[in-house]
């Protein structure tokens, strides 16, 4: 070793207390500390690492605790009981405006509406300052949906009215939620379903609650505050695109009836119930990545001194870890699969739709889990190219529907056939999978 080496591996050991690990972390110091230029750096510090590299240690650091947000549950059933609410509407929505309205109005509001939360989750909801962003923009916000309905209304008469004033119904009580007034959402909603089903007028029942529901938002979005940090706008056009597709996914194959009576309209249900639960599972994936990068397995429960031993006896690290993120994917999309299954039996028991359209409202369910999932782990285009291989799918078998639900079913598969691997790779590499997380974010 050089003299110039030597001196610089006697900084690198003073500054840090040790051996360098590795030669980036060297390299570090060398530019903090000793004002080395960057390349040079990097040059010496590969000079300072021994050509063998020693096996990797785990890290006796105690790991952050990443708990799930206290109110989520709560927010998961209010939108449980909006959806039985709204699929309540479906018979008196079609006795007052007629069946092909409603269906046209459903179909197309659908898709709108989860491309709004998905790009508004992008752009705003789901970065770290949340609703501060939309707090400057409320009063365009409403303006924005006093246009679209009357915009629609003039494009497609009362059927564009209706699909207008779902999207805004929809697209608010996302804000609402993720404002903690979910409570005041589900109550809004099923005023008025208790509204149509006592006989009010369609458009004036649905138009009341949107109107409230905008209302609400903008006094709720009043009292959010803070430095605003928005996401790229292409990447909230991709997600915008994603949700559309999702929403496409449920709408698209004309097979399916929403409006046969408030049973069949209720076959969301069990796979939104599903999904629910899967979610809330999924949750346990928040502290096992970090953990995957202390060198402690995540099937080894933290101890206050981070015990190594215990992650020593319990095998391989880099194995045990991969094995536990996956083994928690196929706990959350066994729980969707089993909630999907026993509530489609109990509706089809009393009549309440076709098998196949309810197996596939489950597929494409388990297909949305696995898109939400690559887009929070920062795969968001493997996450829409998922989804726009279920829409082409979709279409396809729609031409020539062997039965209620097929192309629903196998646009479903489809998607989940592409989205599956990628989700299980992420979860297999899981030091990678948070790198990039971490960067994107």
């Amino acid at each position: 070793m050089s003299p110039d080496a030597t001196r610089a591996r006697r900084l690198v050991e003073a500054r840090l207390g040790r051996a360098p690990q590795d030669a980036l972390e060297a390299a570090v110091v060398l530019e903090a500390w000793a004002g080395v230029p960057a390349q040079r750096a990097l040059e010496t510090a590969r000079q300072l690492m021994p050509r063998r590299a020693a096996a990797p240690l785990a890290s006796v650091a105690v790991p952050t605790v990443t708990r799930r947000p206290p109110g989520l549950l709560v927010e998961g059933l209010a939108f449980l009981v909006s959806v039985v609410a709204i699929a309540l509407w479906a018979q008196p929505l079609a006795d007052s405006l007629g069946g092909a309205a409603v269906e046209r109005a459903l179909r197309l509001a659908l898709p709108m509406a989860l491309a709004l939360q998905w790009g508004l989750r992008a752009r705003h909801l789901g970065r770290p300052s949340g609703l501060a962003g939309l707090a400057r923009e409320r009063r365009a916000l409403a303006a924005g949906a006093a246009l679209l309905v009357a915009g629609l209304g003039a494009l497609l008469g009362e059927a564009g009215v209706l699909a207008a004033l779902l999207t805004v119904t929809w697209t608010g009580g996302a804000v609402l939620i993720r404002r903690g007034a979910s409570a005041f959402y589900a109550t809004a909603v099923t005023a008025a379903t208790v509204a149509l089903l006592a006989g009010a007028p369609g458009l004036v029942a649905v138009a009341g609650v949107a109107a409230l529901v905008v209302a609400a938002g903008a006094w709720a979005l009043r009292g959010a505050a803070g430095a605003v940090v928005p996401g790229r706008w292409s990447r909230t056009l991709g997600a915008a695109l994603t949700g559309a597709g999702v929403g496409t996914l449920l709408a698209g194959d004309p097979t399916v009836t929403w409006t046969a009576g408030s049973l069949g309209a209720l076959a969301l249900l069990p796979s939104a119930a599903g999904g629910l639960w899967a979610g809330l599972h999924l949750w346990k994936l928040a502290p096992a990545l970090p953990r995957a990068l202390t060198g402690v397995p995540a099937i080894v429960p933290s101890s206050p001194r981070g015990d190594v031993a215990a992650a020593r006896t319990a095998g391989s690290s880099r194995g045990v870890t991969a094995h536990s993120l996956v083994r928690t994917l196929a706990g959350a999309a066994g729980r969707l699969v089993a909630v999907t299954a026993a509530g489609s039996l109990a509706l089809v028991a009393v009549g309440g739709g076709p098998a196949g359209v309810l197996i596939g409202f489950g597929v494409v369910a388990l297909a949305s889990l696995l898109v939400g999932l690559l887009d929070s782990l920062g795969r968001p285009a493997w996450a829409g190219w998922g989804v726009a291989a279920g829409v082409g799918a979709e279409l396809l078998v729609r031409l020539a529907s062997p039965f209620p639900g097929a192309a629903l079913t196998a646009g479903g598969a489809v998607a989940l056939a592409v989205l599956a691997p990628a989700a299980i790779v992420l979860l297999a590499r899981p030091a990678r999978t948070l790198a990039t997380a971490l960067w994107i974010t």
